[in-house]
């Protein structure tokens, strides 16, 4: 399937057993922000630049008997992905680096291990309809860390990058999944917020959504 650059991406913070779960950041935001979602898009973080995902093939060990090729077991995938954007909002991007608000002296601070937990949905296109890679349950880090260089003759600027390392959903052992939203092409496809539905445990198509408080 061939697939037209990077749209968007949607990022919903989840608790441990992957509910979705209400951070005041994610209500500030975007066309979820009343349902506690964050999308990146050109408005909000003006551009998303990359999302490369790798490790999408299982890994195959050959099991030899009788000098030959007996059987193959099949492993599980490694998965890992970049997200790249512009300028993600500052208080966005400090949680997504596993850091948190401090009320007291502002700012957001890294004190402990925590690391932030969420779905994650990379939007691309094809041939004019969007295609979703949705991992409904990942884990974010930052990128390699921050260079900053002196402004010459161009200004030197720094985007933003996260790695995301998709687990398997708790509650029904997912991975991922591939939606392209077109009822030509999957008559099951409905739209978006009913897939959103599905991969995010607590969204609610109807009207608000019925987010987890636990932190």
């Amino acid at each position: 399937m061939e697939l037209n650059g990077f749209a968007r991406a949607l990022i919903a913070p989840e608790d441990d057993n992957a509910k979705l779960k209400t951070l005041d950041e994610f209500k500030k935001y975007g066309k979820y922000k009343d349902k506690g979602i964050f999308q990146a898009d050109l408005q909000t973080a003006k551009g998303t630049t990359q999302s490369n995902i790798t490790g999408m093939n299982p890994a195959i060990t050959k099991v030899y008997g009788s000098n030959t090729v007996a059987e193959s077991e099949v492993g599980v995938e490694n998965i890992s992905a970049t997200l790249g954007v512009n300028d993600m909002p500052f208080d966005i991007a400090s949680l997504l680096n596993g850091m948190y608000k401090d009320d007291t002296h502002g700012g957001y601070k890294r004190a402990d291990k925590r690391l932030f937990k969420g779905a994650y949905i990379a939007i691309s296109e094809n041939h004019g309809f969007p295609v979703y890679y949705a991992f409904p349950y990942c884990t974010f880090t930052p990128g390699t860390g921050v260079n900053m260089q002196t402004d010459a003759a161009s200004p030197v600027t720094v985007h933003d990058t996260f790695t995301v390392t998709p687990q398997a959903r708790p509650s029904d052992n997912l991975l991922y999944q591939i939606f392209v939203g077109d009822k030509d092409r999957d008559p099951l496809w409905k739209d978006e917020e009913t897939m959103l539905a599905y991969i995010v445990d607590g969204f609610n198509t109807s009207g608000a959504s019925n987010p987890s408080t636990t932190a």
